[in-house]
């Protein structure tokens, strides 16, 4: 099983987000814990973060054959110029979740206390799309559980 996590726009630096959870929560923390998570049902991992709108496309795109699902945190920052860069791969997404790849959209932050106006949850009722927003860090580490589940993976702490 091989799980491309990507991250989007404006999460490079986790301290633009109001997180009540973890003040001291980064990206490299973000990857580390779910590499172990991963590791622990034998899950490949690939973790991304980009800003160009082209290279994150690029990466749902073009590797789309290489990997089993997709947890995707879209965007770290709600803005104008940030829903639009969201609406340009959101497309590709749901192709994927067409293709009968399970895709869990996931948030640090509660969408719905600011920003609801701009950024709105995949949705595609004949797809594979989870929605996690809210949890900080947990929010990743539901999302790897759930997909571990359905694929009926046994972790090494089960």
């Amino acid at each position: 099983m091989k799980v491309l996590i990507l991250n989007g726009p404006g999460l490079d630096d986790l301290r633009r987000l109001d997180s009540s959870f973890d003040k001291e929560l980064t990206l490299d923390r973000i990857e580390e814990a779910c590499g172990a998570l991963c590791a622990s049902y034998g899950i490949d991992m690939t973790f991304r973060q980009g800003d160009v709108v082209r290279e994150l496309f690029d990466w749902v795109g073009r590797n789309a054959s290489e990997f089993d699902a997709l947890i995707i945190n879209p965007i770290g920052y709600y803005s104008y110029e940030a829903y639009e860069t969201f609406e340009k791969y959101r497309s590709a997404i749901k192709v994927l979740a067409h293709l009968k790849k399970p895709v869990v959209e996931v948030h640090i932050s509660n969408i719905f206390r600011r920003g609801a106006h701009l950024i709105e949850p995949l949705r595609e009722p004949d797809a594979q799309i989870g929605f996690i927003c809210g949890l900080g860090l947990h929010s990743y580490l539901l999302a790897i559980e759930s997909i571990a589940q359905k694929a009926n993976l046994k972790g090494s702490a089960s």
